[in-house]
């Protein structure tokens, strides 16, 4: 089923929870699913719990729920947050040596993936990860119990125009200040406030789909780019908290010469995807989200019509 609000849903209030149910179900289903192997799992339901919090964040002002669920998936997110970073990690550094393979000589930095790999495998085996998977496990059929009982105190577009504006224009201050200090926590905020948006894009891209999936898409990019440009300064973070740990300090130098030249070019990437993507303000895009919901629940059709 589509992460979407559907004109078949009788309420936001059933949407939202007939989109956790199903968001909590694949979940469960894929911690069981003896076919993915750990790191995949893991992979796979820290996406629902994003998604999730996506979902609330989109009703905020109109869910009293919002603080402890928002939290609680937050939390269980962390649980499990060790093993995602350690093969994101190996990507990372994957990418990296592929993205300058015409300039280096991939065995310089052999001893640095070798460590991130052996970490990894350490993690994988280590009994306290499969325990907190079945913590993980366990918060998740909490939470799907609970999200039968979620309310709301509004509906149709006034349970979710606090929660999409506030996003956006959260994404839009996030991206100025992000322009101001360009450092690795400034950037990775405004991911963040980005994936967000995407989110709520998604959840409501049934209204006028010609209109909002082309958004959905430049969220998305511009959310891959932040991502990547993230995911580089956990790696440099690594490298630099434990230098001894990846071998000769010239090559571990090289090395670090190449994230941040990587990094640079993400950053600027990002800033001019993003000067187009959050181009709009926030009460503007309200204010036309709201017009494509209301020709969306009166059952017109979507078209233009230019009258002469």
């Amino acid at each position: 089923m589509a992460y979407r609000i559907k004109k078949g849903d009788a309420s936001v209030q059933d949407a939202m929870r007939r989109i956790a149910d199903e968001q909590l179900g694949r979940a469960l289903d894929e911690i069981d699913d003896a076919n993915l192997d750990y790191a995949e799992k893991v992979h796979q339901v820290r996406k629902r719990c994003k998604k999730l919090r996506g979902l609330v964040r989109l009703v905020r002002p109109a869910f009293h729920g919002y603080e402890v669920e928002n939290r609680a998936f937050r939390d269980a997110a962390r649980l499990i947050s060790g093993m995602r970073d350690a093969r994101t990690l190996i990507q990372t550094y994957d990418a990296v040596t592929a993205h300058f393979e015409d300039r280096i000589d991939r065995r310089d930095f052999a001893a640095i993936r070798a460590r991130l790999t052996r970490d990894a495998n350490r993690m994988r085996r280590d009994p306290e990860t499969q325990d907190r998977m079945q913590r993980f496990r366990s918060e998740m059929k909490a939470a799907r119990k609970r999200a039968a009982t979620w309310t709301l105190t509004d509906d149709g577009f006034d349970a979710i125009a606090g929660g999409l504006g506030r996003t956006h224009k959260r994404a839009r201050l996030q991206m100025q200040k992000a322009w101001s200090i360009r450092d690795d926590t400034a950037l990775h905020d405004w991911r963040k406030r980005v994936k967000y948006h995407w989110y709520h894009t998604r959840l409501v891209g049934g209204t006028l789909p010609a209109m909002m999936d082309p958004h959905a898409d430049a969220f998305d990019d511009l959310s891959d780019v932040l991502g990547d440009h993230h995911d580089l300064a956990v790696l440099e973070a690594r490298l630099r908290d434990a230098p001894e740990d990846f071998g000769a300090s010239a090559d571990l130098d090289a090395f670090g010469a190449l994230i941040r030249d990587r990094k640079e070019t993400l950053c600027d990437h990002a800033f001019a995807l993003g000067r187009v993507a959050l181009a709009e303000r926030n009460k503007a895009l309200v204010k036309r989200w709201g017009g494509y919901w209301s020709a969306w629940t009166s059952g017109e059709d979507g078209r233009i019509v230019i009258k002469p």
